[in-house]
């Protein structure tokens, strides 16, 4: 048996039993299982199961002679006609994804999200050291002051935030509480009070959302997701058209 012909069947999608009973088909003519497993070398329950594949492939047929089934290999042309049908078949499988492409993000949510946690001392270098790495263009934050300079004192703010050239990003903050050591360049507008209380820090910049508290032992959260990141950043947004400017 012809194994460059083998290998081309296997290639076009017949499993290596399919390539197999098919040529041997081919060259018996109309045969038993019995012979078509003796030639091509395989049990007789797997050239069963490749008969029935190949039969629903259209590429052989069978036929009663008296008591005995005997199975007939399809002309070779065949195959043509079934890899046409199969190309088709793709294509509209390929089609109907695409169009479902925007439906199935909404189902996952996009890309699922990655969530890494600091702790302690480590928690605030690690968070600008990420930012650092980012090199965001866009940088919004919401803010307690108080907290901030209550629970860290300044010197090690003021270390943290050398550790990134804030020089090229456009900064927006909405804070709670009155500035301390404001960053150049940056635009402030003071949370409303009526929106209710709030502690800590959130911070949004590319595909990325970071929590952080500053309690007796500092915690940083930063999540990965672009879907979650746009929706705060909409949150954001409405926050901000509807805060009071704060002049620095």
């Amino acid at each position: 048996m012809p194994k460059d012909i083998e290998q081309l069947l296997s290639r076009v999608g017949l499993l290596p039993s399919e390539s197999k009973v098919y040529l041997s088909t081919l060259e018996l003519g109309p045969s038993t299982v019995q012979h078509i497993a003796a030639k091509a070398k395989i049990s007789r329950t797997a050239a069963y199961e490749a008969i029935e594949l190949l039969q629903k492939r259209g590429l052989m047929s069978s036929s009663l002679s008296g008591k005995k089934r005997l199975y007939v290999a399809e002309d070779p042309h065949r195959i043509v006609s079934y890899l046409k049908g199969e190309q088709q078949k793709f294509a509209a499988t390929l089609n109907d994804i695409e169009a479902q492409v925007s439906a199935l993000h909404l189902m996952s949510g996009g890309i699922k999200p990655t969530v890494k946690v600091y702790e302690g001392e480590e928690a605030l270098p690690a968070y600008f050291d990420h930012v650092s790495q980012i090199k965001p263009m866009q940088f919004d934050e919401v803010t307690n002051v108080g907290d901030v300079y209550q629970n860290l004192d300044e010197e090690t703010i003021r270390k943290a935030r050398k550790m990134y050239d804030w020089g090229k990003v456009e900064i927006r903050i909405l804070h709670r509480g009155p500035l301390r050591n404001p960053r150049p360049g940056a635009k402030f507008r003071e949370l409303l009070i009526e929106f209710g209380e709030f502690h800590g820090d959130i911070s949004i910049y590319g595909p990325f959302v970071t929590f952080a508290t500053f309690g007796i032992r500092p915690i940083v959260v930063i999540l990965e997701s672009t879907t979650i990141a746009d929706t705060m950043r909409t949150i954001f947004n409405a926050a901000w058209v509807s805060a009071k400017e704060t002049k620095v």
